[in-house]
């Protein structure tokens, strides 16, 4: 079992939910102050539910518009579907167009399917209890209300931002792969370093990075939504991925240099990258306040090209079949290791964007 560390972000989750029933306490509590009768209890309640449950946004700013919109349609449907629950004919309508209307906006992404099943349970609930037109808008100044009060706990008197929670995870991320980068740094030059203790970190990273993944799905944030061309929450997971992917691979050909003394040139040039690019990980591992170092990149790309030359000088390709296999390793470790700071830098650019981090 995995030791969680007390920076580990799953505790922001447990937060996150004591939060979420905080706000209903608080709307439950002020219309009891307030005196409001048992009959329209149920719809204050249910007004502070849908702020906390039908949640969905990328970051704090949507939250609170997409729960305002929420709100919005909510309190204009329960009227209309008050009313039409007392015709059989009309409510048969009338939950056919909302369910089609709900089904149809989900093609739109994660948050409009979650707004429009939120109405839609809402207007169901309603439509069970069909009333009058004018008990029908006392019901939604009661959903209006609770609502109003929840979402004035949630995102102002006890705001939560999704985006520090998914920053810490990253962190988290991030922090891991450099752990199984370090290692292989160490294997370089330590052929004890044993690939069963690898396989363990290499485990650990891509459990982090699945653990990124399912708290942008807690937070009911779409991971696979992101393009180059529109952006989207998804492109720094994705971005997690690639970088993960590149690590494996130079993993695959750590081996390159085991009990051959003719690439010890290659092997010091190679750790001393190798070494640099390991910075990058620790840099972004340990921000603070929204800021890191930078690292120089160009360099590291300068470096590479001279492990390539090394590689090219030392002829190894025209020896005999064991040497030239050794050198296919080398040659396909140096092409990981150039895709591992690639993906870094990327993941960096994506991690300044997703998480709006400033400049040191």
């Amino acid at each position: 079992m995995k030791y969680i560390r007390p920076k580990d972000p799953g505790f922001f989750i447990a937060r996150y939910a004591g939060k979420a029933a905080i706000c209903c306490l608080a709307a439950f509590v002020t219309a009891l102050v307030a005196g409001i009768e048992e009959r329209y209890l149920f719809w204050w309640m249910v007004g502070a539910v849908c702020t906390v449950l039908f949640r969905t946004g990328s970051t704090l700013e949507r939250r609170k518009g997409y729960t305002l919109i929420l709100l919005a349609v909510a309190s204009l449907s329960v009227p209309a579907a008050a009313l039409a629950g007392n015709h059989a004919w009309l409510s048969l309508g009338y939950v056919f167009i909302l369910s089609f209307a709900c089904f149809f906006v989900s093609s739109m992404g994660v948050s409009a399917s979650t707004l429009g099943i939120g109405c839609l349970v809402v207007s169901l609930i309603s439509i069970s209890s069909p009333t009058s037109p004018y008990q029908g808008v006392l019901r939604s100044a009661c959903i209006l209300s609770g609502g109003g009060i929840s979402f004035l706990v949630n995102f102002y008197l006890w705001p939560f931002d999704p985006e520090r929670v998914l920053l810490s995870s990253a962190k988290l991320a991030v922090e891991d792969m450099g752990l199984f980068f370090d290692s292989l740094c160490v294997r370089i030059k330590n052929p004890r370093v044993t690939d069963e203790a690898l396989a363990y970190l290499s485990k650990e990273a891509i459990g982090s990075v699945r653990r990124y993944r399912s708290f942008m799905e807690s937070f009911n944030i779409d991971p696979l939504k992101g393009s180059s061309t529109r952006g989207g929450p998804g492109l720094f997971y994705f971005a997690l991925i690639r970088l993960f992917e590149s690590i494996v691979g130079l993993f695959n050909h750590i081996h390159f240099s085991d009990n051959h003394p003719e690439f010890e040139v290659v092997r010091d040039l190679f750790h001393g990258t190798a070494t640099d690019v390991s910075q990058g990980f620790d840099a972004f591992s340990r921000i603070k306040a929204g800021h890191y170092d930078r690292p120089d990149f160009d360099r590291m790309f300068l470096d590479i090209e001279r492990i390539h030359e090394a590689l090219l000088n030392m002829g190894a390709y025209k020896r005999g079949d064991e040497v030239r296999d050794k050198f296919l390793d080398a040659w396909g470790a140096v092409y990981e290791l150039k895709n591992v700071v690639q993906g870094l830098k990327d993941m960096m650019a994506l991690a300044n964007e997703r998480f709006r981090l400033g400049k040191p």
